[in-house]
C-alpha cells in the first residue's frame, strides 16, 4: 500500500459545492452527498491518506491549475510531510492534473495521474455548447461567475493544448493511467442522454459526456474500460440503473470497490 497522499481532483462544475449540508466539506469525515461520493473515506479506512483538491468552479483551466497545485502544497506542507502525490482525477480533473504539472514543473512531485472519464481530446458536446450558448460567459461574469472553463473542454482547444504539452509529458516521469467508462443509452442518466446522443453521432461510444476515444488519449497509458457513465464513476448511482434492474447497493459498493482496487495499485508505480 503507498503511504503518499492520493489526491482526488475533481471536474468541471461540482455539485456537491452547492448543497448546504456539513457532509459536503471538501475533506469532512462524512462525503455522502460529496462529489466523489464516499470514495474518500472508503479509501482511507481501508489505511490511504487520501484528500479533496478544490478548485475554481467552472474557471479556466489555467485558473484550476493554479488552484490545484496550491491545494497539493497546503496538504503535503510544500512537501515537507510528503515528497510526492499520487492523483487521481475525474472528468476535467484530470486537464487540470495535466495542466498543472506542466505549468509549474510538478513532473518530480507527482508519481502518477490515473484519469477517469477525462475529455483529452475535448468533447463535442462542449463545441455544441459554445457554438450555441457562448454568450452566457460574457452575461456571467459581470454577475462575478467564470465559466471560461468551458472554452477548455473543446475539441479544438484541447488538440492545441496537447501539441504543446506533448514534449513535456513524453520526457516526463510521471506516470499516466487513463480510464474510461461506456455504457448503452438505457443505462446512461437520464440528465446526459442528450448529451450522449450529440457525442455518440460524432465520437462514437461515450459516458454522457466523454468520448470513449476522447477518455482513451493514447493507448499506452489506457488502463481499463469501467462499466459506468458519468456521474457513476464518482460513486453515484442513478435511476438509468435501477431501471435496468441494477440496486443502488450493490452498484455503489462495486464503484467503492474498483477504487480501492485503483489505489492499491499505485504503490507498483514509485520507483517505476
Amino acid at each position: 500500500m503507498t503511504s503518499l497522499p492520493i489526491i482526488l481532483a475533481h471536474g468541471i462544475c461540482p455539485f456537491h459545492r452547492l448543497l448546504p449540508f456539513a457532509s459536503c466539506r471538501d475533506n469532512g469525515s462524512d462525503d455522502r452527498f460529496h462529489y466523489f461520493r464516499r470514495i474518500r473515506s472508503t479509501l482511507i479506512a481501508k489505511g490511504f491518506t487520501v484528500f479533496h483538491a478544490g478548485v475554481g468552479w467552472s474557471s479556466s483551466l489555467e485558473r484550476r491549475a493554479f488552484d490545484l497545485r496550491n491545494e497539493i502544497l497546503r496538504f503535503t506542507d510544500s512537501f515537507r510531510r510528503w515528497p510526492n502525490v499520487h492523483i487521481i482525477a475525474h472528468s476535467m480533473g484530470g486537464l487540470d492534473a495535466r495542466y498543472m504539472i506542466y505549468r509549474y514543473g510538478m513532473d518530480k512531485r507527482v508519481v502518477s495521474l490515473t484519469t477517469i472519464g477525462t475529455p483529452h481530446l475535448g468533447t463535442s458536446y462542449a463545441d455544441w455548447g459554445l457554438r450555441n450558448f457562448s454568450f452566457l460567459i460574457g452575461w456571467a461574469r459581470p454577475l462575478g461567475l467564470d465559466l471560461s472553463g468551458f472554452r477548455d473542454l473543446t475539441r479544438d482547444e484541447c488538440e492545441r493544448r496537447n501539441l504543446a504539452l506533448a514534449g513535456y509529458e513524453e520526457e516526463s516521469t510521471v506516470i499516466y493511467r487513463t480510464v474510461a467508462g461506456v455504457q448503452p443509452r438505457s443505462r446512461i442518466c437520464k440528465h446526459f442522454r442528450f448529451a450522449y446522443e450529440i457525442i455518440s453521432r460524432e465520437e462514437g461510444e461515450n459516458d454522457g459526456l466523454v468520448s470513449l476515444h476522447s477518455a482513451k488519449w493514447k493507448d499506452k497509458y489506457f488502463l481499463e474500460i469501467i462499466d459506468a457513465d458519468h456521474l457513476n464513476q464518482i460513486g453515484w448511482w442513478d435511476g438509468a440503473e435501477e431501471s435496468a434492474g441494477i440496486g443502488k447497493e450493490d452498484f455503489e459498493r462495486g464503484i467503492r470497490e474498483w477504487y480501492v482496487r485503483l489505489a492499491l495499485g499505485l504503490e507498483n508505480l514509485e520507483g517505476v
